[in-house]
Order: C-alpha cells, then structure tokens, then sequence
C-alpha cells in the first residue's frame, strides 16, 4: 500500500520553494522532495503602494507550474498553493491569484499573518532537533516579513507579523542596492526595525535564552559561515550576534559584484537584500535580549504540509 504525500508550493517574496512529504509510522513528517527557486515576486513591495510587476507575476506562475510538475513526478496526492507578505500587501495581489487559478487549475491560498506565523510555528515544531525546547523565541525573516513565535510549553501562544522582510526594507531604505550600503542607510534600516518590534509590544517568554530562526537569510548566512570555516552545514547550526555583526560590516563594505566573489556560493536573490537582513536580524536579538540564533529548516511549508496529512 502507497503511503500519502502531500505538495506545498510556496510562494514568498525572493523564493518559491515546493516541499514534498509524507508521514511516517510514528506520525512524524518525512521529506521525499524538496526544491527552492530563486524568484523574487515580491518587487516592488518597498513602495509606498505595494504593486507586483507583470514580469514577476509571469515568471511567479511558470515556477509555479514547472513546480507542480514536479510535486505530481513524486506523486503527490494533495497539493496547496500558499502565497505570503509580497502577495498579501500586493494592490494588484488578487490578479495575481487568478493567474495561477487560470494555469494551474488550483488556488492560491493568500495566508493572512496570522495564519502564516501559525504555520511556521506548527513547522518548527516538527523539528526533531526542537523536541526538547518547550519554550522559546522563534522568528521567520522572508523578503516581504518577519513573524515572531512566543513557544511557551510546547504551544504558539502568541504569533505576529511585522513588515520587516529583507526585500521590503531593502527597497524601502537603500538607494543603490549594485553599490557599498553607507552607514547612513543602515543606521535608518536599525531604526525602522527597532521602532517596529517596539510599537509591536510583543512579548518575550520568560524562560527564552535563544532565538529560534527559520528563513532564507538564516540559512544563507549559516552556508556563508560554514563553507569559511570548512565545517559542515550541519555543525554550523547556532549563530552568534557577532558572526552578524561580522557579516554586516562585510556585505556593506562591498558593491553586489565583491559581494559574489567574496561569498562564494551566495544566491543571486539574496546578495542584494543580506545587509537589510543582518541589520534586521542584529535588531531582533537586541530587542529579544539574546545572543544567539539557532536555525532550523522546518518552516512554514513544513508546518503546512504536518496539518495536511494530519
């Protein structure tokens, strides 16, 4: 007898990524397929009136359904579309939606928030390696948001979403992305985070000595961290504030072509938002009042995926 595999499309502001998975004997949540794209939908979401453009939604729906192919080559029985913050603060986002309905035949599901930071915390705790953390911060940073996680006895008992994704300030803040980011504009990226997490009020559980961090600037700086030292990807799972503070002195001294050759292996969608998301990231730890990140891979796809086969 087959066994039940469910697809998540995902549709972010810099990736869409696709996870393929199914549940083992013990109900836990094992992945058969996994792949990420590096299409930035989000474009445009800095603005004042955030707007999609044409050539995004197009590319958007080809990944997509190329994407989709590859969900129905793993046989999966139960597919969801999910779109996030770009998609969400998009004026022109419901356009986008009956684009994918008209090539794919399915909805596209626009999570609000809520919905979205509730998936990831659902994701992260499917984490094997968080099994023994019954309280604790976790954040997601995307290119259109941050959500944060309040983990108290195993259980989500406070979820937000902030407007704080790396494509978003980055638009929002830096003149020229191609070149060295001044201090000038990274000190007004530090203030306009700051002030977020603080109008926010969001409280912090007691007994949380570490941030739990999901996201593709985590894993980016975690790939950049451990290919430098030459210890595997696995080994190189906490971040310290200093290795940010590090990063950010680096990525901002150096215009986009630097950024390449002196990171080898940086994703094309990321070279130019990695100082917007340091600074972010800094932030938060100072405003959690930890100094320490553990990345996890198990992310709002995954946390999906576990109430599918649920």
């Amino acid at each position: 007898m087959s066994s039940t595999k469910v697809a998540v499309i995902d549709v972010g502001s810099n990736t869409i990524k696709l996870l393929v998975a199914e549940a083992t004997t013990d109900k836990a949540l094992k992945v058969v397929h996994q792949a990420s794209m590096p299409i930035r939908i989000g474009s445009g979401i800095g603005r004042d009136q955030p707007a999609l453009a044409d050539e995004s939604m197009k590319a958007g729906v080809e990944t997509i359904q190329e994407l989709l192919e590859a969900a129905k080559a793993h046989l999966a029985t139960s597919v969801r579309l999910v779109a996030t913050g770009a998609v969400r603060d998009a004026h022109n986002g419901n356009e986008f939606s009956l684009q994918v309905q008209d090539a794919t035949g399915l909805p596209l599901h626009v999570l609000t928030g809520q919905e979205e930071a509730n998936g990831i915390a659902l994701g992260l705790l499917s984490d094997p390696a968080l099994s023994s953390r019954n309280d604790f911060l976790a954040c997601d940073l995307g290119g259109g948001s941050l959500e944060l996680v309040s983990i108290e006895g195993r259980f989500p008992k406070k979820t937000i979403s902030l407007p704080l994704g790396a494509v978003r300030l980055t638009e929002k803040f830096v003149s020229n992305p191609q070149e060295p980011i001044p201090d000038c504009e990274t000190k007004e990226i530090a203030k306009e985070v700051k002030h977020t997490l603080t109008q926010s009020e969001f409280s912090i559980p007691k007994n949380a000595s570490i941030l739990v961090a999901t996201g593709g600037s985590f894993y980016t700086a975690r790939s950049i961290l451990a290919k430098r030292e030459e210890v595997s990807f696995e080994k190189r799972s906490i971040l310290t504030r200093d290795d940010f503070l590090a990063l950010l002195e680096e990525t901002a001294s150096l215009n986009l072509e630097e950024r390449y050759r002196h990171f080898p292996g940086l994703p094309p969608n990321r070279a130019d938002v990695m100082v917007a998301a340091f600074v972010c990231i800094i932030e938060l730890l100072e405003y959690a009042q930890v100094s320490t990140a553990l990345n996890s891979l198990r992310n709002l796809r995954y946390g999906i995926a576990a109430k599918l086969l649920a």
